[in-house]
C-alpha cells in the first residue's frame, strides 16, 4: 500500500468513525426527544390534574355583583387563558385576596370566637333563670311591696 492509499484508508476510516458518531448523536437526540415529550406530557397532564382538582373544590355557589372595574379584572383573566370562565377567576381572586389579607382573618375569627363564647354564655345564662322562674309560674311580690300598695 503506498502513502496514498494509506491515507485514504485512514479518511475513510476517520468517515466511518465521524458517521457512527452521527449515528449516536442521532439517537442520543431522539431518545432526548422522547423522554422529553414523556416528561411534558407527564407534566401537562400532573397540571391537567391540578386544574381539575381546584374546579371541582369549589362546590359552593355565591351569587355576587360587581362593578364595572372588578368585572374587567374577571375578564382580563379569562381573556388571558389563566381562568377558563367568569366564575373561576371570581373564586380565583377571592382566594387570592384571603391569602392576601391572612392577619386579617386571623384577627377576625379571633374575635368571632369571642362573640360565639359570650354568645354561649348568654343562653346559659338565660337557661338557668328559666329554671329557677320557670315562665308559667307567677312571681311572688315582696311583702315591702303588697304594704305599699295597701
Amino acid at each position: 500500500m503506498n502513502k496514498d492509499e494509506q491515507e485514504q484508508s485512514e479518511r475513510r476510516h476517520v468517515i466511518a468513525i465521524c458517521l457512527d458518531e452521527a449515528e449516536d448523536v442521532d439517537n442520543a437526540v431522539q431518545s432526548a426527544v422522547s423522554r422529553g415529550k414523556d416528561a411534558a406530557s407527564s407534566v401537562g397532564e400532573t397540571i391537567r390534574e391540578t386544574i381539575q382538582a381546584v374546579r371541582t373544590a369549589r362546590p359552593s355557589v355565591v351569587m355576587v355583583r360587581v362593578n364595572k372595574e372588578s368585572l374587567a379584572k374577571l375578564d382580563e383573566l379569562v381573556d388571558s387563558g389563566i381562568n377558563s370562565s367568569r366564575s373561576e377567576a371570581a373564586a380565583f381572586m377571592i382566594a387570592e385576596g384571603i391569602k392576601a389579607k391572612s392577619d386579617l382573618f386571623d384577627k377576625i375569627a379571633e374575635k368571632t370566637e369571642l362573640i360565639r363564647q359570650t354568645r354561649e354564655q348568654l343562653r346559659l345564662l338565660l337557661d338557668e333563670d328559666d329554671i329557677v322562674i320557670a315562665p308559667d309560674q307567677p312571681v311572688e311580690e315582696s311583702s315591702d311591696e303588697t304594704e305599699e300598695t295597701a
